[in-house]
């Protein structure tokens, strides 16, 4: 039967009507962004570093694994792009910093870099050496300070990828400092070419005091400031797939492919940032999660942060229509991969860390100098390694150019950053040493990363600063410690008179004469009192400094090179610093008196801790450099506790709480509290409930006459940024 006219119209306008398949020249062309951000220098998988998956923690990290995981993601990618977010090279681990993370170099060219972001710590020495360690030249001696030779034989030949900062700006220029985007480009079935644009930004708080050789300082503008300038640039040449990676990031409460109740900076940026950027890739704070987050037009795009020292790898999965040369935002997806051992390590790699690892262990063993008795150390009198440092410091910034320095004040409780140890005259583990032989892994720890940085201070600020070497009784912190002073400089203290009447400004003699009190001083010192001296106990020094310069090289620099280049270490004494013993008058804190708790008998444990170095212990030492701080990656959102464990049950009256004392970090300082006690460590009443103000003076809440309690618990119920933090705890006892 022949089918009618009727039938045969209806098929044609079926035909007709029905989808086409797809030309090739329309399909979207996929497009895979890979992230890892601050590695910092993390290339060893005997780290034994951990996340938290959905079933529990996950072992984690290594270079090698990385580079095997990088390779399993790229597999089946046609145009894949590993970019990073700052802070990779600028590590911690002696086999990296050693060798002027030169071995951190060789990794990330090994696993194909092609983008990264110039962190705040690629800035930790100075800008210089961010360009060198591009360009590969060398600085100081060649095999001793820079400039190795690398796994393969070859000498130092820099990065095989740029550095990228779309906010950092030349004040004389107005131009930015360093290339603010890349554009790459990936090619279509048909062979179109579609550009893609990959803009970086700098942590818009980097120090400048951390660039100021000779003065000159850099601006840092905001995120959206710069990434928007950048966009509008690129869009102008035809970029319209854009990739913004940002060395800062936020928090959340969830686990790495979450995102529950996201705050922070790049949060905020990524709200206003140009509709035109596509994906936003974070980093600095060493957090984990996984966002989409609309644009101003209501888009949504992904924000992304990877952890940090080769924990995970972010993935970004963009299609980009052939048309447009723009993204397809609903097709976008995102991941965060963790970095496990379950897989075969990359055997390149192995060979590079181990290499390096290697080199560093016969580098411990090689003789420096030598010394003909101990160079102590103490954090509360006057030591032989804090007045070296002190001598090392004034001749390193004594010329015009390096800070014009009239003497040096060298903190000794500061830590790693500045003079942690001191030089025994003993031999060591090591069969290499011999009584009073310095060996290079013996002086590796004695001075810190700090910088040598130069500001002008008054006599009348001089003499202030010697007298914070004692924190007056505010029943938070008491400290008693050592400024180490130059050799030029000497004075003396009456321990029987209260803090801040104990140096008579008279008896300060700097080259000899009289402290001035009107006179302006050059003073070397580590821009760690610069920047934090509040948190301290040095509040006169952290001010606002125009005048601030840099030395080129670090304090351990210094210190390496100087044994380097001195057989023996001349004793450079004591007696620069002279005590008249006394016992001074008591003295009641800003509450009036309280008969408080010793703190060594109160135990602490919390629902959540930061890391090892914040844990409950920090609250309840005396520090004010220390404290607890609740838990940021995974973020613990409040409400968080700390629990004082009394001992037994006693009467009390108050807590005194002291907040977080680095005045320029507000997270953590308790806002408003809840205070509970118990007898038995079951069950809790409240005894006390409030609010406290934001600053970092010491805070109290009274509880009700006849109060008794063996467990206080400190519940912070709001604090900044969704964090709780105490730097000390004390309890008073009802008298």
């Amino acid at each position: 039967m022949k089918p009618t006219l009727t039938a045969l119209l209806v098929a044609a306008m079926v035909l007709l009507l029905s989808p086409l398949p797809a030309r090739a020249a329309d399909r979207p062309i996929p497009v895979q962004v890979l992230g890892i951000t601050d590695l910092h220098g993390y290339l060893d998988p005997a780290h034994n570093q951990k996340v938290t998956g959905p079933n529990g923690p996950i072992d984690v990290g290594g270079a090698s694994y990385l580079k095997a995981h990088l390779d399993r993601l790229r597999s089946d990618q046609p145009n894949s792009f590993l970019v990073g977010s700052g802070d990779q090279f600028s590590g911690w681990p002696d086999y990296t910093q050693a060798f002027s993370n030169e071995p951190t170099i060789e990794v990330l060219n090994e696993l194909g870099m092609d983008f990264d972001v110039a962190g705040n710590h690629e800035f930790d020495r100075e800008f210089p050496f961010l360009k060198r360690m591009v360009s590969g030249d060398c600085y100081g001696k060649p095999g001793f300070d820079s400039c190795f030779s690398d796994s393969t034989g070859q000498p130092f030949a820099g990065t095989g990828y740029g550095y990228h900062a779309a906010n950092i700006i030349d004040p004389q220029t107005r131009r930015t400092v360093l290339p603010p985007y890349w554009i790459s480009e990936v090619r279509g079935p048909n062979g179109k070419i579609i550009p893609i644009g990959f803009i970086g930004l700098t942590l818009p708080g980097t120090s400048e005091e951390w660039l100021s050789i000779g003065g000159g300082g850099f601006e840092f503008t905001d995120l959206v400031t710069g990434a928007n300038r950048a966009a509008d640039q690129l869009q102008a040449k035809g970029v319209e797939t854009i990739i913004v990676s940002a060395h800062d990031g936020g928090q959340h409460g969830g686990l790495y492919n979450e995102c529950k109740n996201p705050t922070g900076p790049l949060f905020d940026a990524a709200r206003t940032m140009s509709p035109a950027i596509d994906a936003i890739f974070g980093g600095h704070w060493h957090t984990q999660f996984n966002c989409m987050i609309p644009d101003p037009n209501g888009d949504l795009r992904p924000v992304i942060e990877a952890g940090d020292n080769a924990k995970l790898i972010g993935e970004v999965q963009l299609s980009i229509d052939p048309a447009t040369g723009d993204v397809i935002r609903e097709a976008t997806r995102a991941t965060n991969h963790p970095v496990t051992k379950d897989i075969a390590p990359d055997p390149t790699i192995e060979k590079i860390v181990s290499y390096w690892l290697e080199k560093w262990r016969a580098r411990q063993d090689e003789p420096l100098s030598s010394i003909t008795r101990d160079f102590e150390f103490s954090t509360t009198v006057e030591s032989r390694i804090m007045n070296l440092a002190a001598d090392l410091y004034l001749a390193e910034a004594k010329h015009r150019r390096r800070g014009n320095a009239d003497l040096a004040l060298v903190p000794s409780d500061i830590g790693v950053d500045v003079v942690p140890q001191g030089l025994s005259y003993a031999p060591g583990a090591s069969p290499a040493d011999a009584p009073g032989r310095v060996l290079y892994g013996e002086a590796w720890p004695v001075f810190g990363i700090s910088p040598i940085t130069t500001v002008s201070l008054t006599g009348t600020e001089l003499d202030r600063v010697l007298e914070e070497q004692w924190l007056p009784p505010a029943y938070g912190c008491s400290r008693s410690t050592a400024l180490a002073v130059s050799g030029n400089v000497s004075y003396r203290y009456d321990e029987g008179k209260p803090p801040g009447q104990r140096v008579d400004p008279a008896e300060v003699l700097i080259n000899g004469q009289p402290l001035r009190e009107l006179r302006t001083y050059r003073v070397a010192t580590s821009p760690v009192l610069l920047l934090h001296g509040r948190q301290h106990g040095y509040p006169t020094v952290e001010e606002d400094h125009e005048d601030m310069v840099r030395a080129p090289l670090m304090g351990q620099d210094v210190f390496l090179t100087y044994l380097r280049t001195h057989s023996r270490l001349a004793d450079p004494g004591l007696g620069r610093v002279t005590k008249i013993a006394g016992t001074p008058p008591p003295a009641d804190g800003p509450f009036g008196p309280l008969k408080l708790l010793p703190q060594q008998e109160i135990k602490a444990t919390a629902t959540s801790q930061g890391n090892a170095a914040h844990g409950p212990a920090g609250a309840v030492d005396g520090k004010c450099s220390t404290m607890w701080h609740s838990a940021w990656a995974p973020h613990a959102p409040l409400p968080q506790s700390i629990t004082l464990d009394l001992g037994r049950t006693r009467a009390i009256e108050a807590l005194v709480y002291t907040p977080r004392q680095d005045a320029d970090v507000p997270n953590g300082r308790i806002s408003e509290y809840r205070i509970e006690g118990s007898t038995d460590g079951q069950t809790y009443t409240t005894i006390a409930t409030g609010t406290w103000d934001g600053t970092i003076e010491a805070k109290l809440a009274r509880f009700a006459a006849g109060t008794q309690a063996r467990y206080v618990r400190l519940v912070g119920v709001a604090g900044g940024a969704d964090y709780a933090a105490a730097t000390e705890l004390n309890l008073a006892l009802t008298p």
